[in-house]
């Protein structure tokens, strides 16, 4: 079976197809209670994020839509990957990894599903060091080869479709500690974009 490269959503076999990430950032601050249910994505530029008390930009997301890709955009998803700010503490990452799992849906249909653990990005910050108080851990090595790429079972998403990323805390969310920044955990959809063809 070959990866789907010919799927198109403006004109059979003509596309403008680049590989393309979307990326939504969670936040939840020291202090504040993590909900039963994140929802990565639903949150898109311009609105207020409701933990993080920030209005997202560019910088905190690239969606123009929650939960959709404005026409023509659409994806042909071939990665799910999670960076942990290298700020986070190695005990709040290990609290949130025993807590949760993650469900990603197109539809109502669960496409993929597993820990956190499971869909490293494959770049990022990694390596130990020797300061005093000071380490910096991720989920899994900053390389490319290292994520989990489904390949020939890429899931195509198509423009106004609807799809859902949750995190879910079946029993009680962890408390990040007091002494770190909280949660913060960006979320990334990762494969081919399509937009118009110029």
């Amino acid at each position: 079976m070959s990866t789907p490269m010919n799927i198109n959503s403006v004109v059979p076999n003509i596309v403008d197809r680049r590989p393309w990430r979307y990326w939504d950032q969670i936040q939840v601050p020291v202090g504040t209670a993590i909900p039963s249910t994140l929802n990565p994505f639903s949150v898109p530029i311009g609105q207020q994020d409701p933990l993080a008390l920030i209005q997202k930009s560019k910088v905190n997301t690239n969606m123009t839509r929650g939960n959709q890709f404005a026409p023509p955009s659409c994806l042909v998803m071939r990665r799910l990957q999670f960076e942990f700010s290298p700020r986070m503490q190695l005990v709040d990452i290990l609290a949130l990894w025993d807590a949760c799992y993650i469900e990603f849906k197109i539809d109502q249909k669960i496409f993929w599903e597993g820990h956190m653990g499971e869909f490293p990005a494959g770049f990022g910050i990694t390596g130990v060091t020797t300061q005093s108080g000071v380490g910096l851990f991720q989920s899994g090595i900053p390389a490319p080869q290292f994520t989990m790429d489904y390949g020939p079972y890429a899931k195509y998403i198509a423009p106004n479709q609807n799809f859902t990323l949750q995190i879910i805390f079946p029993s009680t969310p962890p408390t990040m500690s007091a002494t770190g920044i909280g949660l913060f955990v960006t979320a990334f959809l990762d494969g081919l974009g399509d937009t118009s063809v110029q």
